[in-house]
């Protein structure tokens, strides 16, 4: 190994770097066993949050609305997994190296919180370069959504809160894509996670569909 290489090598692993530095190594690990066709991982699967075509409110499990509409903004949800994986980890070691050896060095001392403080910063960075990257990508790997609430009358979805009472619940339509993520009501009062429900009706002013139970039940 040559002394440049090595001098190279050092300088990956120096304070911010680290963590960036680490996910390039898995990165082309990975890549070099799926050549080899030694192992196969499959990261193409959706990703389980689905597209919300309603505005979430704010009840019950707002948080998985929060985390739906954060999946969507970093188009995890359009782009097979390691496609997303592998633009954000070439950015997030980009900006971590370009930044720690531009400015970071003459600034900061390489010690534990301070690294961890400017890793924070790669990432948030690293993860808006990304998200402008997969943008145009996007369009390549899902069609615009063909739903409306109209053709969703009569279909059935599957219940992903605790519940589904009056006043909250949401449920996830399957899809070519990802699923939709719907907020429903019902006046039944045993419909539970993992049940199959029928849409039967919606409400345009509120933007929630009515559901019944359907005969079947899958699990969530």
């Amino acid at each position: 190994m040559s002394e440049a290489l090595v001098s190279f090598v050092q300088r990956m692993f120096v304070g911010p770097i680290w963590p960036a530095s680490i996910l390039v190594c898995l990165l082309l690990a990975y890549t070099l066993i799926s050549l080899l066709g030694i192992f196969h991982f499959d990261f193409s699967s959706e990703v389980d949050a689905g597209v919300d075509i309603d505005s979430p409110e704010i009840d019950g499990d707002w948080l998985g609305g929060v985390g739906g509409m954060t999946v969507r903004w970093m188009n995890l949800d359009r782009l097979p997994m390691i496609l997303w994986l592998s633009t954000f980890t070439v950015a997030f070691w980009a900006v971590s190296y370009l930044f720690w050896y531009g400015y970071d060095v003459h600034q900061y001392e390489p010690v534990w919180l301070t690294s961890l403080l400017l890793c924070i910063r790669n990432v948030v960075i690293a993860t808006g370069m990304t998200k402008l990257v997969t943008e145009p990508l996007s369009r390549w790997f899902v069609p615009a959504p063909q739903y409306s609430p109209s053709t969703l009358i009569g279909e059935t979805c599957v219940v992903s809160t605790s519940e589904v009472t009056e006043r909250f619940g949401q449920a996830k339509f399957k899809t070519d894509a990802a699923p939709l993520l719907l907020n429903i009501r019902t006046d039944d009062p045993h419909l539970t996670k993992g049940m199959v429900v029928r849409i039967i009706a919606f409400d345009a002013d509120r933007r929630i569909y009515k559901v019944t139970a359907a005969p079947q039940e899958v699990s969530s």
